[in-house]
């Protein structure tokens, strides 16, 4: 049975703010609205524009979507919706408020210490929990899919201020369900925590993402990285080798009992290694409960709270000023709605999309990746067997701040304006709206809504570059 929509009943998304972006994609926080006044907090992580029209990277990002539609647990961040909107793809997922791992290794590192062992423990019992969830999951026909995340590492574990432990982006999972199948012998993932096999360009299995769980564990405990080489060919080469240190060297207080079943969990030898997450998170569970010591999520979410306390002084006391305009701006403009069939909804427009996808079979461009690259200078560019470790993570977010506009944003006016009143809030050197923000598309229903978003942005963008010309910012 198929249901007509109307336009009230069709969900939307208004963006609040941007949390974090990089050179693919970008990530906001934002509402979806209902009926009654309904909201709930999403967080809706964008294609970038440039990007829709590489037709094998929006591919991989639909992938992304379709895999993650089937993940329903705790320990995975679950998505809600695909869509398009402003000329681009996005997903909408599960917006977790909290601190990703990497921020809580680096704010026990910028003290001198290292997460402690119980709590590292536990945070990757979690992982495990939910890694052995994605690894054993089957389709509706009980046939397996063989998930494999591929990109384990601190930034795609997010933990909630409560202390839950999070898995997200499958970007780069492998699965017998995804339209695009990964070329042999391509690496993708961080390269400090690939797998030997994976640092190879041969066939690899969940253990991959175990070995990926080892070096997080290792690295929490011994408060230092354990593959990074001068360059990317260096760490790849170091993990390739496979050679790991005794984490004991760098924390007395690990016992010979972790030890052992961390370097279990970091064979180089696949077949030495734990076969499945479920086997190494008993284990690690079972060192936790010898340790003797209590340990719960509300011992992990003191860890993340202060993190994200020092995090938010940093903010406050180095406010991005430039950004303030950009979000009342994207606030107004940004407003996207969930694909849908067309033979389910009613005729309102639709934003326009990116380029057709077709049938949704996708060129087999083997050069995708460096299409990616600044001055790649297009696909087809030869490359060096060095250079094509290269390819880079879907969300691409481990930059905290976003990027700082173009000098060629701030057009030089003829001469000074007069200072207007001071009615929007102040932004120094605010970047003016660029042509492809003010052609933006109308979203759907648009009318009288699309002409009040154009009317905020050029009150906004009028207002801020009349006053940085009239003197009024430094």
């Amino acid at each position: 049975m198929r249901v007509k929509l109307t336009m009230a009943q069709q969900q939307r998304y208004r963006v609040i703010e941007r949390i974090a972006s990089g050179g693919m994609a970008e990530v906001f926080r934002a509402e979806s609205a209902g009926l009654e006044g309904f909201k709930k907090t999403v967080a809706i992580k964008r294609v970038l524009p440039h990007l829709s029209e590489k037709k094998q990277f929006i591919g991989m990002f639909l992938d992304e979507a379709r895999l993650c539609s089937h993940l329903s647990h705790s320990n995975c961040v679950q998505v809600f919706d695909v869509g398009v909107g402003d000329n681009t793809y996005f997903i909408v997922m599960e917006y977790v408020d909290g601190a990703d791992l990497k921020s809580v290794i680096e704010f026990c590192r910028k003290r001198s210490s290292t997460v402690p062992i119980e709590e590292a423990i536990l945070i990757c019992v979690r992982i495990c929990e939910g890694l052995a969830y994605a690894h054993e999951l089957k389709d509706q026909k009980g046939r397996d899919l063989h998930i494999v995340h591929r990109d384990m590492s601190p930034p795609n574990v997010l933990i909630t201020r409560f202390g839950e432990v999070k898995i997200v982006d499958f970007g780069l999972a492998k699965a017998n369900s995804q339209l695009e199948k990964s070329d042999p012998g391509v690496i993708k993932g961080k390269f400090s925590y690939l797998s030997p096999e994976a640092a190879l360009g041969q066939e690899i299995d969940a253990r991959t993402d175990i070995f990926a769980v080892g070096i997080i564990l290792w690295e929490m405990l011994a408060g230092r990285r354990l593959f990074m080489g001068e360059t990317d060919l260096d760490t790849v080469r170091q993990v390739q080798a496979a050679r790991v240190p005794s984490v004991r060297q760098f924390n007395p207080d690990v016992t010979d009992e972790l030890e052992g079943v961390l370097m279990r969990g970091l064979a180089g030898d696949p077949a030495k290694r734990y076969r499945t997450a479920r086997d190494f998170g008993r284990d690690l569970n079972n060192v936790l409960f010898n340790a003797g010591r209590p340990v719960s999520s509300f011992d992990i979410a003191k860890l993340v709270n202060a993190a994200m306390a020092e995090r938010a002084a940093k903010k406050a006391t180095e406010p991005d000023k430039a950004s303030i305009i950009g979000s009342l701006i994207d606030e107004a403009l940004f407003q996207f709605s969930s694909l849908g069939d067309d033979d389910d909804s009613t005729s309102v427009a639709a934003p326009a999309p990116a380029p057709a996808l077709g049938d949704g079979k996708f060129e087999n461009v083997q050069d995708w990746g460096f299409d990616l690259e600044p001055g790649a200078g297009g696909g087809g560019v030869d490359r060096s067997p060095s250079d094509k470790f290269e390819v880079g993570n879907l969300a691409a977010l481990e930059d905290d701040e976003p990027a700082a506009p173009s000098s060629a944003s701030r057009a030089p006016a003829p001469q000074r304006a007069p200072s207007p009143a001071p009615a929007a809030p102040a932004a120094p050197r605010a970047a003016a709206p660029t042509p492809e923000a003010s052609a933006a598309p109308a979203p759907s229903g648009a009318g009288n809504g699309a002409l009040i978003a154009i009317l905020v942005v050029v009150v906004l963008a009028g207002g801020a570059a009349g006053a940085y010309f009239g003197g009024l910012f430094p």
